[in-house]
Formats: C-alpha cells, sequence, structure tokens
C-alpha cells in the first residue's frame, strides 16, 4: 500500500483501485462521512464505499479516476455540487447535522473595534436557518475533487451537514472561504459555472446572501483543525497571519471587496463593506489575491 498525503484529521492509502481511509480521532467525523457517502450513491458524484469498519474509524473506497484539469474545470465543479446538493431532501432529516447558521455578534464586535460605522447592515446580518435540506459537502475545496470525462466528483465527507447548497456555489464567488488556496475565478468562468449549476438544479436564486454569510464567518480564517471556539475576528484586528496563500487579513479584504458589490440585494451591508474595506487599506498592508484560471490543489 501506498500512503498519500492527507490532513491531520486522517491517515489515507492507495492499494490498486481501491482507496483505504482511517479518521484519527473523530467519531463523530467518521459516521457523519459515511452516511454523506451512503446519501449520495446513487448521484454518481462520490466514491463507492466498499467496506467499514466502525470500530477501528476505516473505509474502504472505489479510487477514483482523476484527469487534468481544463481550464473550465469550474463549470463541471458546479455542476457536480449541484447533483451533490439534490441528493438529499425532508425525508433525510436527522440523518445529518443541521449546516451552522453564523452567528453576526463577534462580526459586529470587530466592525466597531476597526472604527468603522455599522450604520444599518445589522438588519440585514439577522441570519436563519433556511430550511433546506440539500447534501453540503462542507469543504468543497480543490483536493477534495475529481474530474473525469463524467465530470466531477467529490472526497473527504467529514463536515457534511443538511442545509443549503447555495452556501458551497458561492465559493467561486468568494474565494473558497474553507480551502488552504483563495483565488478569484475570472468572471466569463465564474457566471458560466453558476448557470451550469441552476441548469442543473431547474431553478435560480440570488447569491448574496450565501456571500455574506462567510463575510461574517470567523471560522473561515483558520484551517479546520484551528476552529475551536476562538474568535479569529477579533484576533485580525491585532495580528495578522498566513493560511497557505494568503493571510487571514487578505481574505477578509477579498470578501470585502466581493460584498460591496451587492448593493441591490444587501445595500446597507454593502455600504459597511466598501467602509469596511476603505478602512482596511488605511491601516492593514494589502494582501493580493491571485485570480487563476486553472485548478490549484
Amino acid at each position: 500500500m501506498e500512503l498519500l498525503d492527507s490532513g491531520q484529521r486522517s491517515n489515507v492509502w492507495a492499494d490498486g483501485d481501491r482507496i483505504i481511509k482511517q479518521v484519527v480521532g473523530d467519531p463523530a467525523a467518521f459516521e457523519r462521512e459515511i452516511t454523506a457517502l451512503e446519501l449520495a450513491a446513487h448521484t454518481g458524484v462520490v466514491p463507492r464505499i466498499l467496506e467499514v469498519d466502525h470500530e477501528k474509524r476505516t473505509v474502504v473506497l472505489e479510487r477514483l479516476r482523476s484527469d487534468s484539469f481544463g481550464e473550465d474545470w469550474v463549470i463541471d465543479y458546479a455542476r457536480g455540487l449541484a447533483r451533490l446538493h439534490m441528493a438529499t431532501g425532508p425525508e433525510h432529516a436527522g440523518l445529518l447535522p443541521r449546516q451552522q447558521v453564523p452567528d453576526p455578534v463577534p462580526f459586529l464586535r470587530f466592525v466597531r473595534a476597526m472604527g468603522v460605522d455599522i450604520g444599518r447592515a445589522e438588519d440585514e446580518l439577522a441570519f436563519e436557518d433556511t430550511g433546506k435540506f440539500d447534501l453540503v459537502h462542507g469543504d468543497p475545496c480543490p483536493g477534495n475533487d475529481m474530474y473525469s470525462p463524467n465530470g466531477a466528483r467529490f472526497i473527504d465527507f467529514e463536515g457534511a451537514s443538511l442545509g443549503d447548497g447555495l452556501t458551497e456555489v458561492v465559493y467561486l464567488r468568494i474565494g473558497f472561504p474553507t480551502c488552504a488556496t483563495v483565488s478569484e475565478t475570472p468572471r466569463e468562468l465564474r457566471e458560466a459555472a453558476e448557470q451550469a449549476y441552476f441548469e442543473e438544479r431547474g431553478f435560480t436564486a440570488e447569491l448574496g446572501d450565501a456571500c455574506v454569510r462567510w463575510f461574517v464567518n470567523g471560522d473561515a480564517l483558520v484551517q479546520r483543525a484551528e476552529r475551536d471556539g476562538t474568535d479569529h475576528l477579533a484576533r485580525a484586528v491585532d495580528e495578522d497571519w498566513f493560511w497557505y496563500s494568503t493571510t487571514a487579513r487578505g481574505r477578509l479584504m477579498f470578501r470585502a471587496r466581493v460584498v460591496a458589490t451587492f448593493t441591490e440585494t444587501h445595500p446597507e451591508t454593502s455600504a459597511l463593506a466598501g467602509r469596511l474595506l476603505d478602512r482596511m487599506n488605511q491601516v492593514w498592508e494589502p494582501q493580493p489575491i491571485d485570480t487563476r484560471r486553472t485548478h490549484v490543489s
């Protein structure tokens, strides 16, 4: 068997046409992944489960084919996400945790600490559970996706939940918020990908709210192992830190720039994002975000 690179939470080996994964130290994450894979088995966008040992938190999976990425990989990515999100419905309530609703309070404290006027944005930041039952991956990052002539398929479902899939198709707008590599998808590719997503799902929807939810999420400034209840937005007022491709402040500045464009759907939050971005540019060193046409993992 060949030991493959993996995160701190798991050990992964390749054995011919099989992948063997052992989740380390988190039984709940293992059971969540197994449940998500079972729920999505009919979609064709996840590997098949071949064997499971719940006691040892080990699963044997089909080894997925992975071809090189085309420039338009984001279209297959979005279409694959749509198929994944459609895997579940209200009848699956309780089989996975509910997707977490962001708490705006730490973000509002952060804004005040930066000396920026909140204005009337607070009413637009009163988030609620959307009541949807999409199968949400939880970490649909480059590296957790694989491509073949049949399109995109996804691995690593330790953070799966039931909730609103729109929070994941907006990864292409908001810069892959839970991922090590932050990148800006060129507009023409992003728009084509979003169109493919909604064509697959058979409806259209406004995406500003899903982006705003990431804007206020302090946990999206650190890797998963560090999402331990620390107020990372408060940290960012006094310090900056790198997470692979850019810094925490770089991520915040990029998200503020995106949200500042939502003048029609979220006028007060858009105005707040603009004021906050101006303040950040005054007191912080700019941290540029790459615009990438190609896949980065």
